[in-house]
């Protein structure tokens, strides 16, 4: 086929009664299509948005459960070894170096929550701190 003859079917198919209306309606199509897909895109992304935020609520509400489980931990080991102090059991520094930083978890934790309760913890620290000193002092861990 010769550009003339091309030319000549493109110059007729203009002419023709109903070929500018396929053209309107096809771009009418197209551009609904568009409005169409970036409505649906916005919808989606509100969606995720939604399941997201409430992901991070559900995360957010784990870890703070979790970070309590473990100052309650930390603090039953705290209280463990008061009592086991107190009726004359001897620690090696290791141990008294795990015991410490669970002081000082313990101690973060229960300054930055304040709901927390602490009372029965405090007498035990003082005696742990005072009998990591003498040891230290004295040189007799086990």
């Amino acid at each position: 086929m010769t550009s003339e003859q091309l030319t000549a079917i493109l110059l007729a198919a203009i002419a023709a009664p109903g070929f500018w209306e396929v053209i309107k309606t096809m771009i009418d199509k197209l551009l609904q299509r568009k409005r169409v897909t970036i409505e649906e895109i916005s919808e989606k992304l509100d969606s995720q948005g939604k399941k997201l935020n409430s992901l991070e609520e559900a995360f957010n509400k784990k870890n703070a459960e979790d970070q309590e489980k473990e100052a309650k931990a930390a603090r039953r080991r705290i209280l463990r070894t008061d009592d086991e102090i107190r009726i004359g059991v001897k620690h090696s520094k290791d141990f008294f170096d795990d015991v410490l930083r669970d002081i000082d978890y313990y101690e973060e934790y229960c300054d930055d929550h304040p709901h927390f309760k602490n009372k029965c913890a405090e007498s035990a620290i003082n005696n742990v701190m005072a009998c990591y000193e003498a040891c230290k002092m004295e040189n007799s861990f086990l």
